[in-house]
């Protein structure tokens, strides 16, 4: 009846009872499993809201007789911001005993919320905690920091496995030896928030690729059957997909040659990235037109020029005398090189075999007999170190997904005496991005 509150809340003051309050609240919607965050990479049964969704909870307990004004029931929740280093609070102008909370905040992801609902005293009412996903979700907080502090710490072992994301594992290869708290950020950013902003430059799947974010690290549909390692295929992945066209959308699985060529690395991106991502102040390519690159694998044209020219073999020596001075240097290579093959395929090369590396030193040309020279007409062989495939530069060996170390003869060869063959490197040699 009319009043019937009004005289109650008179009559309970008058016998010392206390107005009724919010008791408890609960949220109707299902929670979705996530990793548990434990650095084992192997448990996802973590419970937890998810963003871009939206969440009903009600309230379903009070101190005393439910109010008879709903509408005195207010809402809130707030959390503690890793970004902004303190607590945000978000008051719902929405009253009653339902509330619908959308999740749209990436600030909040990978952070406990606190909602409550409450008629005198938002902190001593309806209370409830609820955990907030990092983005991508199933992927171990702990396990993929661990790994980018190895990173950080030794950049080699980046590994782009059976991936086309060369391009990518140079240029963060590059960065860290630059900067390697930019890394850290770029990776608890995207691990968190599913974006990370450098500058004006922001890192996060192509908006065409957004089934990145649910992506499992232990299903092998999906980016585990390229041998790749939680983060790097986080960063690399993600990195790329940003700079997808329409046409040719990377999201980050690789089941056949169109997928592939959805994750190469041209040159000209690649130079606008080491600026962007990278953070360099000054990122340029040397020899990387289409023409120069077309002039260089035609069949015959291409073998010409190997063998009357020794350009290839100076433009060798102004890369190494770069990389003295500490300028980092990404090399676009033919992975036939790597196995001391000589090629020339014309432009199908390019599609099918072109692969990036990292320029590391120790150049070194031999002659027929095995010697050291300096006489470029007299080069037979010529080594020197680089970093690819999430290999050691200095040792050529690399740590298997099962955390094993297992050598890579190609490699290894490669940087020790005799090296490669002429041949095979000036066949598969194209230019250079230099970024300092």
């Amino acid at each position: 009846m009319p009043g019937v509150e009004f005289d109650k809340k008179k009559d309970t003051k008058r016998k010392g009872i206390e107005p009724t309050q919010v008791k408890s609240i609960k949220l109707m919607t299902a929670l979705e499993k996530g990793s548990d965050n434990d650095g084992t990479g192997k448990n996802f049964n973590q419970d937890g809201v998810v963003f871009g969704k939206t969440y009903k909870f009600i309230v379903n307990g009070y101190t005393n007789l439910a109010p008879q004004d709903k509408k005195k029931i207010k809402w809130k929740f707030k959390y503690h911001s890793i970004s902004k280093n303190k607590w945000i609070e978000h008051n719902s102008t929405v009253t009653g005993e339902e509330y619908n909370l959308y999740l749209n905040e990436k600030d909040i992801c990978g952070r406990m919320i606190h909602v409550m609902a409450y008629i005198n005293d938002d902190e001593s009412e309806g209370y409830l905690k609820v955990w907030h996903h990092n983005r991508f979700r199933f992927f171990d907080r702990k396990l993929v920091e661990k790994q980018a502090e190895e990173r950080a710490k030794e950049p080699w072992k980046i590994k782009q496995a059976s991936s086309s994301l060369c391009g990518m594992a140079a240029l963060y290869n590059a960065l860290i030896k630059k900067d390697p708290n930019r890394y850290l950020k770029i990776v608890k950013d995207l691990l968190r928030t599913g974006e990370c902003t450098l500058d004006s430059y922001t890192i996060a799947p192509h908006p065409a690729a957004l089934e990145m974010y649910d992506v499992h690290p232990k299903r092998t549909q999906d980016f585990r059957s390229m041998g790749m390692f939680e983060v790097d295929w986080l960063v690399l992945a993600t990195t790329r997909s940003k700079e997808s066209t329409r046409n040719l959308i990377y999201k980050g699985k690789e089941s056949g040659k169109l997928d592939m060529l959805k994750a190469v690395n041209w040159p000209d991106m690649l130079t606008r990235m080491g600026k962007q991502v990278g953070g360099f102040g000054n990122s340029t390519a040397h020899g990387l037109s289409y023409t120069s690159i077309n002039d260089k694998k035609t069949v015959i044209g291409g073998r010409v020029h190997d063998y009357f020219s020794d350009s290839d073999f100076k433009e060798l020596l102004t890369i190494d005398s770069l990389h003295k001075k500490g300028r980092h240097i990404l090399m676009m290579i033919d992975a036939d090189m790597i196995y001391n093959k000589a090629s020339y395929s014309s432009l199908v090369d390019v599609f099918n075999d072109s692969h990036w590396v990292v320029y590391e030193g120790d150049l070194a040309f031999y002659d027929s007999d095995q010697n050291v020279t300096v006489d470029l007409d007299k080069v037979e062989t010529v080594s020197f170190k680089i970093f690819t495939w999430g290999r050691n530069p200095q040792s050529g060996e690399y740590i298997s997904l099962a955390g094993k170390i297992e050598p890579d003869k190609d490699v290894q060869a490669m940087i020790k005496k005799p090296g490669l063959n002429s041949k095979s490197f000036k066949s598969n040699y194209y230019g250079y991005i230099e970024m300092y």
